[in-house]
């Protein structure tokens, strides 16, 4: 499968993304409202807050792995998600560990600290290992400048 085609894909899931971004903030914005003033939901809905992009990245592993049928590169489009994963359920019991009192926040500042820059790195590692496996592979950063110039060629349609 050629490049221009796996864009097309992945951009047709940001697009769908989009919408149930903007359907998912509404409810979380009158959940804020609804809970602001018990702390500990306030918190938890931040960490909620996370659920539909974890939705959109399962969708968009699925996407992927349609593209190659090599084993290294499925493994290691699984590995991304799953370090995806991994990374939000422990960001989700830190917040619940830290607005429950039981984390102290000194611990919970450690934590994010150390924790925060191999979750950022590692899916560019990933990213670069499957394009030296597959050169056709569409890496995050590319489809970030796809998504951007297609959102802003929608918005010069609509100006016109």
């Amino acid at each position: 499968m050629d490049q221009e085609t796996r864009f097309q894909a992945l951009l047709q899931v940001d697009k769908t993304y989009r919408r149930f971004m903007l359907g998912s903030s509404v409810l979380l914005f009158v959940g804020a409202l609804y809970f602001m003033m018990q702390t500990t939901y306030s918190g938890m809905i931040a960490v909620v807050g996370l659920v539909p992009t974890l939705f959109f990245e399962w969708k968009k592993t699925i996407v992927y792995l349609q593209f190659n049928d090599d084993w290294a590169y499925r493994r290691l489009i699984k590995v991304n998600f799953f370090s995806l994963c991994f990374t939000f359920f422990l960001l989700f019991g830190l917040v619940a560990l830290f607005l429950t009192g039981h984390m102290n926040r000194d611990g919970f500042m450690w934590a994010m600290v150390i924790g925060a820059p191999p979750s950022i790195l590692l899916p560019f590692w990933i990213d670069r290992k499957l394009l030296q496996l597959d050169p056709e592979h569409v890496t995050s950063s590319m489809l970030a400048k796809a998504s951007r110039e297609q959102l802003k060629r929608w918005l010069d349609g609509i100006n016109d």
